[in-house]
């Protein structure tokens, strides 16, 4: 009796799954699957909210479709983009958060309230600001998905390339709360008809102040990152001779000597890489050693450059403070930030070419 009631269940159980699983595909069917969202303040109290979704066509392929409305809330938002769509609006699969520069200069706190609240939404969404204007910019076709997915692809494609160190709700919110480093959200613009990555966008507290442009991509990446790889560098020895470098491997290690004084603060770096590309004919052990020397010096250059740019500012999205922090039980926030401005940050680094192809 017992087998049998046994066998029964085990029938009985495809069943039951399968009628399970049409439940969830009929739920699926009959919502609107939100896969972007984009803020703009139109004034000081309104707020422009642009959604994004994919409308699948019989033919297989997406059509992107937006809804814009403005309201003084972003729930009175919701709620009006919901009255002109003809399924109930989910935001469980929202994959990118976008934020109009002038909106993120005013600041962003109270618009990632929406984002943290609704617990249908990851942490793992990325973040971004738009230059542009989102309702244009977002009504566009831009591949053969919505631009919701497509603009969470952009990102992540280049975060896992190592062009730019990765961002998206869970970490903004981190150093956006945690003392001694500021937040950093890449800034995409439309150009020719195209979306692309075009600098990086600095945070002071919420508030949006200054960029790195693209060039400098590269020693951002190896500053933040611990232990990095893939990032890639084009230079020019003394010589005049170009050279394009991957990293496939960098160690970055800070020595604070006397953390919570105005002693000097050393940044170093290690990095070993591969030549890419060489304008200068077959490569010999000499022109390796010109290409290292060179790289050396722009990576101590450029690095020590664009830090003295944000101690000027106030900011620090590399972190700095947050190794001091590590560092000592002395810590005090705002003593740190009087110091900061004014610390002696020096950048050391040791370049090895590890392999450049044929060498006489």
């Amino acid at each position: 009796m017992r087998k049998l009631k046994r066998m029964v269940q085990i029938i009985l159980l495809p069943l039951f799954l399968t009628g399970c699983m049409n439940i969830d595909q009929h739920i699926l069917d009959d919502v609107q699957l939100i896969t972007g969202a984009a803020y703009e303040y139109v004034d000081d109290d309104t707020i422009e909210l642009t959604t994004v979704f994919p409308n699948h066509q019989p033919d297989g392929s997406v059509k992107n479709e937006t809804l814009t409305t403005t309201a003084i809330l972003n729930k009175e938002n919701r709620d009006k983009q919901s009255l002109q769509s003809e399924k109930p609006m989910v935001s469980g699969k929202l994959e990118v958060a976008l934020y109009e520069r002038n909106t993120a200069e005013k600041g962003i706190l109270e618009l990632l309230d929406t984002l943290s609240r609704d617990p249908s939404i990851g942490a793992n969404v990325y973040m971004a600001i738009l230059d542009g204007n989102p309702k244009e910019v977002l009504n566009k076709q831009y591949g053969n998905i919505d631009n919701g997915i497509f603009l969470s692809n952009l990102i992540e494609q280049n975060v896992e390339s190592g062009l730019i160190h990765k961002t998206n709700l869970h970490i903004f919110k981190y150093k956006l709360y945690a003392e001694g480093i500021d937040p950093m959200l890449p800034i995409i613009e439309q150009k020719e008809g195209k979306l692309n990555i075009n600098a990086i966008g600095l945070f002071e507290e919420d508030k949006l102040v200054d960029q790195i442009e693209q060039e400098k991509f590269f020693f951002m990446t190896i500053l933040l990152e611990r232990k990095g790889q893939k990032d890639t560098y084009a230079l020019k020895t003394k010589e005049e001779k170009k050279a394009s470098i991957v990293n496939i491997k960098s160690v970055r290690k800070y020595d604070i000597p006397k953390p919570m004084t105005n002693s000097e603060i050393k940044i170093n770096i290690n990095l070993k890489a591969i030549i890419r590309e060489y304008n200068d004919g077959t490569l010999n052990k000499q022109k390796i050693k010109k290409v290292e020397n060179a790289l050396k010096e722009e990576i101590e250059t450029k690095s020590e450059e664009m830090i003295q740019q944000f101690q000027e500012k106030g900011i620090d999205p590399l972190g700095i403070g947050e190794e001091v922090r590590t560092r000592t039980r002395q810590w005090d926030q705002k003593k740190w930030k009087e110091l900061y401005p004014d610390i002696k940050i020096t950048v050391q680094a040791k370049v090895k070419i590890m392999e450049s192809g044929v060498i006489e």
